[in-house]
C-alpha cells in the first residue's frame, strides 16, 4: 500500500539525527528514516516523497550523487540538503542541481518545521505562473537578465543568504523584493535598511533595539529592526557601509540567529528567524583585503552570489525600458506621448552611467518637456553636448569611480530638465517647476541655485 502525501523521506547515516528529525516533522507529516543512501532511492522510488532530507556526508554515498539521483527518479521530489558548517561551496553546487533549501546542524526545531510547512504550503501552487508574473515587474529579455532570472528562480524558494552585487542604479532592492516574493517567505515582513543612510551614533540602537533606560533619552523599550524582520526577509543595501564593529555584531547574528537588546540586563537573547539578502556596489573581496570589510561575514553572507549587469550589458532591454517608463508617465499624466525613432536610437546608444534610475528621470523630464512626441531635442543627453562628452571621457579614465559618474549624468539631466522647462515656458513659477518635476519647492530653490538658473 502505498504511503499518503505529503510524505517526507530522511536520508542520514547517523541515525540519532534520523530520530530527531522525525520527532520534530511527524507534528505534520509522516516520515520515513534511513540510514542507508541506496535504500533511499529505492523507498523514493516505490513512492515519491514531496520532500527528501538528505546529508550531504554518508559513508555509503555523497549527498549531491543522491541529490541526482533522486532528480532522475522524478523531477518534482523538492531536496533539502543535510550540512555542518564550513561546506558552503558543496551547498552552492547543490542549489545548482536543484536542493531547495539546506539544514545546517545541528537545527532549529521550529524554524526546521516553519520552514518545511511553508515548502509544503507552496507545492500546491504553479510555481512558473508565479515567477513569471514577477517578470514583468522586472524588464528585460537580453541573456544577461535571462541569467540573473536563472539564479533568482533557483534561490529564491530557500532560506540561503543571497548577495547582489551591481553598480548604483541597477536595481538591487527591486531584485530583493522579487526574490521574498518568490520565497517560502512570501507572506512574511520584507524589511530593507539603507546601510548608508544610517546615523552612526544610532545604528546599533536602531538596528538591535533597545531596553527602556539603555541611554540617554531611551524612555521606553523599541524592537529594532532586524527584530521586525522576524519571520521574513532582511533586506541590507549598501552593507560595505556598516563599520566594523557593527559587521562583529551582524556576523554573531548570522551565527546564533539571535540578537540582545541593548541596555540588556543579563544574558536574555531574542530568537531571530530571517532570511538575508545584502546588497553592494562595491567589490567586497577587494574590501576585505584592504581590511574594510570582514572576511568571514562576506563568505556568511553570499552563500549564493548574484550579480545585477548595468544598462549597458543589456542588449536589447534599453528600447523595452524606455517604452515601460515612457507609458508609465501616459498613465500618469492621462496622455499619449510617444518617442521618435532618432530620440530612441539616441538613448539606445547612450551608456547610462547611472543605469535604470538615470533612465527614469531622463525619460520623465523628457516626457515633462514634449507636447505630442520625444524628440532628440527634449533630451538632455542628446542636447547637453557637456554631459555626453564628458561621460565617455570618464569612462576612459581609470581613477573616476561609478558613483562619481553617476553624480555628473545625474545633476547634468537634472540641470537641463530645469532648463528646458524654464526656456518653454519663460513666465513659468517655481511652483508650477517644482510641481512638473515632483519635487519639493525648497529642493528645486536649492537646484536654481546650484546650476545658476533663474526663473520669474
Amino acid at each position: 500500500m502505498k504511503i499518503r502525501q505529503p510524505h517526507i523521506l530522511i536520508i542520514d547515516d547517523d541515525r540519532s539525527v534520523n530520530r530527531a528529525l522525525s520527532l520534530v516533522l511527524s507534528k505534520d507529516f509522516q516520515t520515513i528514516t534511513t540510514a542507508s543512501a541506496k535504500e533511499g532511492l529505492e523507498l523514493a522510488r516505490e513512492d515519491s516523497p514531496f520532500l527528501a532530507m538528505v546529508d550531504l556526508k554518508m559513508q555509503d554515498a555523497n549527498g549531491i550523487e543522491v541529490l541526482k539521483e533522486l532528480k532522475r527518479i522524478d523531477e518534482e521530489i523538492k531536496v533539502m540538503i543535510m550540512t555542518a558548517y564550513g561546506e558552503v561551496k558543496t551547498v552552492i553546487e547543490a542549489f545548482k542541481l536543484g536542493a531547495v533549501d539546506f539544514l545546517t546542524k545541528p537545527f532549529d526545531n521550529k524554524s526546521l518545521l516553519d520552514n518545511v510547512r511553508r515548502l509544503a504550503a507552496l507545492t500546491s501552487f504553479d510555481t512558473n505562473i508565479f515567477s513569471s508574473g514577477l517578470k514583468e515587474v522586472v524588464i528585460g529579455e537580453s541573456s544577461a537578465m535571462k541569467f540573473v532570472w536563472h539564479l533568482a528562480e533557483r534561490f529564491a524558494p530557500s532560506d540561503i543568504p543571497i548577495l547582489l552585487q551591481g553598480e548604483t542604479g541597477t536595481g538591487k532592492e527591486l531584485f530583493a523584493k522579487m526574490i521574498h516574493s518568490m520565497s517560502l517567505r512570501s507572506k512574511g515582513p520584507f524589511v530593507a535598511i539603507d546601510c548608508s543612510t544610517l546615523p552612526a551614533s544610532l545604528i546599533e540602537s536602531e538596528l538591535f533595539g533597545y531596553e527602556k533606560g539603555a541611554f540617554t533619552g531611551a524612555v521606553n523599550s523599541k524592537e529594532g529592526l532586524l527584530e521586525s524582520a522576524n519571520g521574513g526577509t532582511l533586506f541590507l543595501d549598501e552593507i560595505g557601509n556598516l563599520p566594523m564593529s557593527i559587521q562583529a555584531k551582524l556576523l554573531r547574528v548570522t551565527q546564533e540567529h539571535s540578537i540582545m537588546h541593548l541596555g540588556s540586563r543579563g544574558y536574555d537573547p531574542i530568537p531571530l528567524n530571517i532570511r538575508i539578502i545584502a546588497a553592494t556596489n562595491v567589490d567586497l573581496v577587494d574590501a576585505f583585503q584592504k581590511g574594510l570589510f570582514r572576511q568571514d561575514l562576506y563568505y556568511r553572507i553570499s552563500v549564493a552570489t548574484i550579480r545585477l549587469p548595468p544598462l549597458r550589458e543589456r542588449d536589447g532591454d534599453i528600447p523595452m525600458l524606455i517604452h515601460y517608463f515612457l507609458e508609465k508617465c501616459n498613465r500618469e499624466y492621462n496622455k499619449s506621448v510617444a518617442i521618435t525613432d532618432e530620440a530612441m536610437a539616441i538613448l539606445d546608444n547612450y551608456h547610462w552611467p547611472g543605469n535604470i534610475r538615470e533612465m527614469e528621470n531622463v525619460v520623465r523630464s523628457s516626457f515633462i518637456i514634449a507636447d505630442d512626441c520625444i524628440r532628440p531635442c527634449h533630451l538632455s543627453i542628446s542636447r547637453d553636448k557637456h554631459i555626453v562628452s564628458e561621460t565617455r571621457e570618464l569612462y576612459c579614465t581609470d581613477p573616476m569611480d561609478i558613483k562619481s559618474i553617476r553624480n555628473i549624468a545625474a545633476e547634468g539631466a537634472e540641470r537641463q530638465a530645469i532648463q528646458q522647462i524654464i526656456t518653454k515656458y519663460p513666465f513659468i513659477s517655481k511652483t508650477d517647476i517644482a510641481r512638473l518635476l515632483k519635487i519639493d519647492p525648497k529642493t528645486l530653490r536649492s537646484r536654481l541655485k546650484r546650476y545658476g538658473l533663474h526663473s520669474e
